[in-house]
């Protein structure tokens, strides 16, 4: 009896290893999946800030290029101004010439008529 005994421990012994080491095993595999789950959340969480950064940086972009259209507007209405007026006194000059020339044509038309 004293046999049966001893291998029925020895059996209990066995039996509580075997479950003892699937356990350890169950629980690595759950540390393991915790791990691998936590790694996964934070690069979850890089990546959003690099959306967001990125996102972030668009929109500067964007404000920067409507800013900058908006000067080009505005010089090219600058410029638009500073041609009309360019034009204006062109057209003034052109005519003071004129009017110069016409008194000058006046002055010697009288001389004439003042010799005659």
């Amino acid at each position: 009896m004293a046999v049966f005994a001893l291998g029925g421990q020895a059996a209990q012994a066995q039996t509580a290893d075997s479950t003892q080491a699937r356990l350890q095993m169950q629980q690595q595999r759950a540390a393991d999946a915790k791990a691998t789950l936590e790694a996964q959340k934070q690069q979850s969480a890089a990546s959003r800030s690099s959306v967001d950064q990125t996102k972030s940086q668009l929109r500067e972009q964007e404000t920067a290029m409507r800013e900058q259209k908006r000067q080009m507007k505005e010089q090219k209405l600058e410029l638009r101004r500073q041609q009309d007026a360019a034009k204006e006194a062109r057209r003034q000059e052109s005519a003071a010439k004129a009017a110069l020339r016409d008194e000058k044509r006046k002055a010697r038309e009288a001389k004439k008529a003042s010799k005659l």
